[in-house]
């Protein structure tokens, strides 16, 4: 019997890609998705290429199938399974992230290299933060909060400007030296018109006149050029100044701690809940500091989860809701609820929802269909094709009423309540790297239903233990 791998969704492809239901024959007996690179014994049993050479690795060199003797040299590829499959529309390895596209398996490889939807990395030092690839020079020239601000020497560009300024000063001073030795020249003439015939006296007195229109005309000129060059000179330092104050500005307001504190103190929305009416919604405003309802969700939903992905608030379950999951965008007005497209597979309460970069991750809870404790971890799908949303990733001890939250690179998930009524003090690790839970040290007391610690005030206490720190080595 061949033995499951353990990471088989890297196998084969999961059947939940596919645009269009896939044909029987066409998935792997070891691992159970749709075949990837299609290898097959003398029999023609079929399987993924990965599937049967771990198999023939780890177990014995035999076909699982009809058991006849088989290696990795003997394998035929299966050109028509292939070629059949290649064919069929599959979604993007990074639909989870937002990708539409539906591409032939033939053409995957392809498109995954040059998605706009791939991860990322911020190259902006302190950063590191994973975006889409397609985001990436819009978040680290604009959004990005370690962007590099343009530096300017504005002392270099005034001394550049008032160097101009004094040239265009000297050139006019060159002027009116010339028209002053015009001047001179011209007085100089007349005072030696005797003896000169009353024609040359005429072109004299006419040269003259000339002159001293065009010198009235070159000075009223220059006392225009001079007043236009002073204001232009006061309206440049006036901008510098300006530019100064804005540039200090940017890079002292928009320091991680501030924007840290400013996103604490954004707007509080509360949606459902058992005793103030499970269909209901306010906001907290800080600037008013008061309370207000806004629209109401179209089902009641208590002991429900939440989550915020890309601008969309999701309530997920909970009593009252049946299977149904609710978005508001909050990011359009007026703000107005609606239905999710998928749902979850069962009524569920008592559940936990997060984030963790661009995966959802929906933890435990409790089934009030067959009413029984869960004991999965699943990952809520935002694009597909499935009625579903749910995609299971691992098993751990079953709890409800738990409390969860990702801390790093890691989901923490403490207490909760076992389906006989038991309270939990153990504590467990989920890495969603490898897909696998662990135990941590436990809670000092069984806790369930507890309220849980939010991972932006931790990241602000740590922020101001380093200040604390970097002021002690200052001062001693």
């Amino acid at each position: 019997m061949a033995c499951r791998p353990n990471n088989y969704d890297s196998y084969g492809y999961d059947e939940s890609r596919f645009e269009s239901p896939v044909n029987d024959n066409f998935y792997c007996p070891i691992c159970l998705n749709v075949i990837k690179d299609a290898r097959m014994c003398h029999n023609e049993h079929i399987f993924c290429r990965k599937c049967i050479e771990e198999h023939l690795r780890v177990n014995a060199q035999r076909c699982p199938q009809c058991q006849d003797n088989l290696t990795v040299s003997t394998l035929l590829p299966a050109r028509v399974i292939n070629n059949m499959i290649s064919k069929l529309k599959i979604n993007c390895n990074y639909a989870n992230r937002g990708c539409p596209e539906f591409i032939n398996v033939e053409d995957l490889e392809r498109h995954v290299e040059n998605c706009g939807f791939a991860p990322v990395l911020c190259s902006n030092v302190g950063c590191g933060l994973e975006i889409n690839k397609r985001d990436k020079i819009k978040h680290e020239n604009e959004l990005c909060e370690y962007r590099k601000i343009p530096s300017h020497d504005f002392e270099e560009i005034r001394e550049v400007f008032q160097k101009s300024f004094d040239q265009v000063k000297m050139q006019m001073a060159k002027i009116n030296a010339k028209m002053d030795q015009d001047r001179t020249e011209i007085n100089k003439k007349i005072n030696d018109v005797s003896g000169q015939s009353t024609k040359e006296i005429m072109e004299l007195k006419k040269e003259m006149l000339e002159s001293r229109k065009e010198i009235k005309d070159v000075q009223q000129n220059l006392s225009t050029m001079t007043k236009e060059m002073k204001e232009m000179k006061a309206m440049m330092f006036q901008m510098f100044e300006k530019i100064n104050i804005n540039e200090q500005h940017v890079q002292t307001s928009t320091s991680p701690v501030e924007m840290l504190i400013n996103s604490v103190r954004s707007d509080i929305l509360v949606a459902g809940g058992s005793s103030r009416g499970p269909s209901s919604v306010e906001i907290f405003s800080w600037k008013e500091e008061k309370w207000c309802k806004t629209a109401s969700m179209e089902n009641q939903h208590w002991k429900a989860s939440s989550f915020i992905y890309n601008d969309n608030l999701f309530v997920v379950g909970g009593c009252g809701s049946g299977k149904s999951i609710e978005i508001l965008n909050i990011k359009q007005l007026p703000l107005t609820w609606r239905k999710f497209s998928a749902e979850l597979p069962y009524g569920c309460r008592n559940h936990q929802t997060v984030v963790y970069k661009q995966q959802i991750f929906h933890i435990g809870g409790y089934n009030y269909y067959n009413y029984t404790t869960l004991d999965q971890i699943s990952e809520i799908q935002i694009t597909g094709t499935t009625s579903y949303v749910l995609k299971e990733l691992c098993r751990m001890p079953e709890r409800d009423g738990h409390g969860a939250v990702v801390v790093y690179d890691k989901v923490l998930i403490f207490g909760g309540e076992e389906n006989n009524g038991k309270v939990l003090s153990s504590v467990l690790e989920f890495d969603p790297r490898t897909l696998t839970c662990k135990e941590m040290p436990p809670l000092h007391h069984p806790l369930t239903e507890m309220a849980k610690f939010c991972p932006v005030f931790w990241s602000l206490i740590q922020g101001l233990l380093h200040l604390r720190k970097c002021l002690h080595y200052l001062i001693h």
